[in-house]
């Protein structure tokens, strides 16, 4: 008898610890390990009705690498802007493709001036950096307008940035 209680407290110690091992790991970790703003595109006449955009690519100035975020989009109503925690600003260029509006010189640029700090999220998932917007500056080509409206950049998935364009709606011709 005393043997069989032996093996038995052997068998469920080497599940318990097997239980345990299967338990350590990275895998534990299901947040989002990176702060991105969200941008979302608005109107400025209706602020609360988000706009479809067409025809634009958005790049970054003085990235390392690739630095094309949308190339030639349809029907864009978000993107994501990253920033560097290396630097204290980030530039992207709006490059808008509709015919007359092409040339660079419409192109629009918008400037975030930030700080970064290192954030720790947990054992599993590690560090990650958040940001804080102090600035954003713009040019005025085809945009109205930018509004941070989330300084903080975290790890949450929440709009952070309005753009706003003036839209001109037209209206039947009168007979």
């Amino acid at each position: 008898m005393g043997r069989l209680l032996s093996f038995i407290e052997g068998v469920l110690f080497l599940c318990a610890y097997c239980l345990v091992l299967s338990n350590c790991g990275s895998n534990g970790c299901v947040d989002n390990r990176s702060s991105i703003p969200l941008a979302q595109f608005y109107s400025y006449d209706a602020q609360e009705t988000a706009l479809s955009v067409d025809s634009i690519s958005i790049f970054g100035i003085g990235q390392p690498t690739d630095s094309m975020l949308l190339d030639s989009a349809v029907a864009v109503t978000q993107v994501y802007l990253p920033l560097r925690f290396t630097q204290d600003s980030t530039q992207y260029v709006i490059h808008y493709e509709q015919q007359g509006l092409s040339s660079p010189r419409y192109n629009d640029t918008l400037t975030f001036v930030y700080r970064s700090y290192p954030y720790f999220v947990s054992i599993d998932c590690g560090a990650m950096y958040n940001f804080v917007i102090d600035t954003c500056r713009y040019t005025r080509n085809i945009l109205d307008s930018v509004s941070v409206t989330v300084p903080e950049i975290t790890n949450k998935n929440v709009e952070s940035i309005r753009i706003f364009y003036t839209v001109q709606t037209q209206t039947p011709d009168e007979e």
